[in-house]
């Protein structure tokens, strides 16, 4: 009888045991629900951003992407009519000044040229034949007027003779008058034969001017034909990269057809595209930090273009000390611009889709970062990534900075 009792009492013990146990599991499993937060969006913490407020030195900066340009840049164009023979060289190639780019063909051309050397050939050889033939015909009348020379001294010597036998009637009057007159002859004839020579020089000096004029004329048409030939091989102007070549074998070409382009590598400056909205605040001597991406080299804001394109604003940079290796005409580089430095003022990282001196929409975790409510705050300059606070923060304080269109309606999130 006592070991029926002592069974009855020990299954007792046993099934209230049980029972409280399942109590004690559903007052557990009601307090945990109770606990949980449904109202509040869930936000899977590593999908989000978070900042802290600070307070000290803010520098204002701006990045903007650009490329390396070349201070001296030759753009090749051709100066003839012809076909694209052969390329030399491929964008990307270091040539140095006079290497040859490219052939042209034009058959027209060399025809030419070839018809103007002929005709420049016998122009010279006609004045050489003029020449010879002139001093000819000059030698024949210099021939000519010593002979009447000779003839007046002659004449004068029997006057002068007979001048003296006159007074002793040696010789009659008439033999004398008629001395006197062979004299008054040959004076006549000499000087027509001297003023006979000087017109055949000068007709001698016309007449090789003319001719000397054409060779001239022949040989400027001869060098513009050879300069045509010439032109059908284009050559660098400059030392440096080819940076393109916009035409191929085959192509025919007009004067002024672009060929391509040739840029110095020495002397290099930075062109970042600064957007337009920041590019106000941007001023001629700033510092920039230009990142080749192989490395960085610092400069100074040198141009800044008055005008917006596509909205931006073309700035150029001089770049001061040794370019990294590598460095070359159109090599993608981004810049960053020091504009300004603000002392002793609070910032945070830069919220997505921020813009200056604006109220924006934030959320601000609490203390012990599990929350985070939607805020309204007033910033003040930006930087790349960095913001001015003016009001609704403080230090210390964190806020979420990755974009929040997916739950900007939510007065709290909370995040896992």
């Amino acid at each position: 009888m006592d070991r029926v009792r002592a069974k009855s009492k020990t299954a007792f013990n046993k099934r209230t045991a049980i029972i409280a146990s399942a109590v004690l599991a559903v007052v557990v499993i009601i307090a945990t629900l109770f606990s949980v937060d449904f109202r509040s969006r869930r936000i899977d913490r590593d999908r989000v951003s978070i900042e802290t407020v600070r307070q000290g030195m803010m520098e204002i900066k701006v990045s903007a992407n650009g490329e390396l340009q070349s201070d001296n840049i030759e753009e090749l164009a051709s100066q003839v009519s012809g076909r694209v023979a052969k390329l030399h060289v491929k964008p990307g190639a270091q040539v140095e000044i006079g290497r040859l780019l490219v052939e042209l063909t034009n058959p027209q051309l060399i025809a030419s040229a070839e018809e103007a050397e002929s005709a420049w050939e016998g122009s010279v050889k006609e004045l050489q034949a003029a020449r010879a033939q002139l001093q000819t015909g000059m030698l024949n009348q210099e021939g000519i007027q010593v002979q009447a020379k000779f003839a007046l001294e002659k004449a004068r010597l029997q006057l002068e003779a007979e001048s003296r036998l006159i007074g002793q009637k040696i010789i009659s009057d008439i033999d004398y008058k008629r001395t006197q007159l062979n004299v008054s002859q040959a004076e006549k004839l000499y000087q027509i034969e001297s003023n006979r020579l000087r017109e055949i020089r000068d007709n001698i000096n016309v007449q090789l001017a003319v001719s000397e004029a054409r060779v001239s004329q022949l040989a400027g048409a001869l060098e513009r034909a050879r300069d045509q030939v010439a032109n059908l091989r284009i050559v660098a102007g400059i030392s440096g990269i080819v940076q393109a070549m916009d035409i191929e074998v085959g192509q025919q070409l007009q004067p002024g057809s672009p060929v391509g382009r040739v840029a110095q590598q020495d002397d290099l400056y930075a062109e970042l595209k600064v957007p337009a909205r920041e590019a106000t605040n941007v001023r001629l001597g700033q510092n920039v930090l230009v990142d080749t991406r192989s490395g960085t080299v610092d400069g100074v804001v040198s141009r800044i273009d008055p005008g917006v394109t596509n909205g931006v604003v073309l700035v150029d940079v001089e770049l001061r000390g040794k370019l990294p290796a590598g460095s070359r005409p159109q090599l993608q580089v981004e810049g960053t611009i020091y504009i300004d430095k603000l002392p002793n003022t609070l910032y945070v990282g830069k919220p997505a889709f921020v813009k200056s001196d604006a109220v924006i929409t934030v959320y601000k975790l609490d203390s012990a970062g599990k929350y985070a409510e939607r805020a309204s705050i007033r910033v003040g300059k930006v930087s790349v990534n960095q913001v001015q606070v003016l009001e609704g923060l403080k230090a210390g304080d964190r806020i979420i900075t990755s974009e929040i269109s997916e739950w900007q309606d939510q007065e709290r999130i909370l995040l896992n």
